[in-house]
């Protein structure tokens, strides 16, 4: 099978130091290409992955703007035009396929549109009135396509953690909770910090503090850090986050919003580290209450839960999480969601 991947112009893929959709990306590529399919790439200029046959660049670095969104769309129709794919797979603008609608009709071109975010119910449903069958939408989150007006076009096919990395390590002592994210009020950080102070638990806290973000940290997180149990770390790279969860009994995930996803869940479970969340967004379809963590409504559920963590044996937490999340297991619905499109 031959299939083009498209990923927003902003970031290369592999992401430089860090990234989300551009790691995830990176990955499928090498596992398409491990299966035998012949995979080409239109992303940022500096992409190197090593496993694709040609790495098509996008004029514009940015997916805003009409002058940007045209010159990409052009871009994306030239590669298509050039390697005639069996698939677009794409991560990028819905509007850049628009260019293809003649060609996709008169072709046995398949396009698989996959969202990591809210997806916009009018421009799905204008897209598949005029795309028809050859157009197939995936989300992160099953939720996201629960109301989606075109739900019988689409389907949810969850992000993935890197398994043969992040792995639990029965010699490092499970001594703390730990909290990872963003540091802003709907990703509850400050519900992390009661949870831990009143358990007596030492938190872990790490991740960024976001421009436009600084007060809450300030006066909602900054006083407790005072504290011998609350301790922020700032920023962590891949190895920091490894060890943090690998030591971590808990992992807390107190979101006050419709998370798409979540991938630092299914990284924690990978370590073997159940996961305590807020019954919101991708969580009731990650976490299996009672299995491998715990689907609480409140501040007050999560201290219950907390206190009975032990009761969560880490093996089974980290054998779901290869069962449901491994890159393995991803890559394959998707192998399999275009085979069904293209037979």
């Amino acid at each position: 099978m031959k299939i083009l991947i498209s990923v927003d112009p902003e970031i290369p893929v592999p992401p430089i130091y860090y990234g989300g959709i551009e790691r995830i990306v990176d990955s499928l590529i090498n596992q398409y290409t491990d299966k035998g399919h012949e995979v080409y790439l239109i992303a940022h200029r500096d992409s190197n992955n090593k496993k694709a046959v040609k790495i098509f660049p996008w004029p514009r670095l940015s997916s805003r703007g009409t002058l940007n969104i045209v010159s990409n769309a052009k871009a994306l129709y030239k590669a298509y035009k050039t390697i005639k794919p069996d698939i677009i797979h794409s991560f990028s603008r819905l509007l850049y396929l628009y260019p293809l609608l003649f060609l996709a009709h008169k072709s046995k071109l398949r396009i698989v549109q996959t969202y990591q975010r809210e997806i916009n119910h009018k421009s799905t449903s204008l897209a598949h009135f005029l795309f028809g069958k050859k157009l197939f939408f995936t989300a992160c989150g099953h939720h996201l396509i629960e109301n989606l007006p075109v739900k019988k076009y689409a389907t949810g096919i969850h992000n993935f953690a890197d398994t043969n990395f992040y792995k639990d390590d029965s010699n490092i002592h499970k001594k703390h909770l730990m909290f990872l994210g963003r540091i802003q009020d709907i990703k509850g950080t400050k519900e992390a910090v009661n949870v831990a102070l009143e358990t007596n638990n030492e938190l872990i806290i790490a991740g960024n503090i976001q421009p436009g973000h600084d007060e809450y940290f300030e006066n909602q997180i900054k006083p407790y850090l005072e504290n011998p149990l609350i301790n922020y770390v700032g920023p962590v790279n891949d190895e920091q986050k490894l060890y943090y969860l690998q030591c971590s009994k808990a992992f807390l995930f107190p979101i006050k919003w419709e998370e798409p996803f979540g991938i630092v869940m299914a990284e924690a479970m990978a370590c073997g580290t159940p996961v305590i969340g807020f019954k919101r967004g991708s969580v009731p379809e990650v976490v299996i209450h009672n299995q491998n963590g715990f689907i609480v409504s409140d501040v007050n559920e999560m201290i219950s839960a907390v206190n009975k963590i032990d009761k969560i044996d880490r093996l089974e937490v980290r054998a779901d999480c290869e069962k449901r999340f491994s890159l393995e297991v991803i890559s394959k619905q998707y192998i399999s969601l275009f085979s069904k499109m293209t037979s």
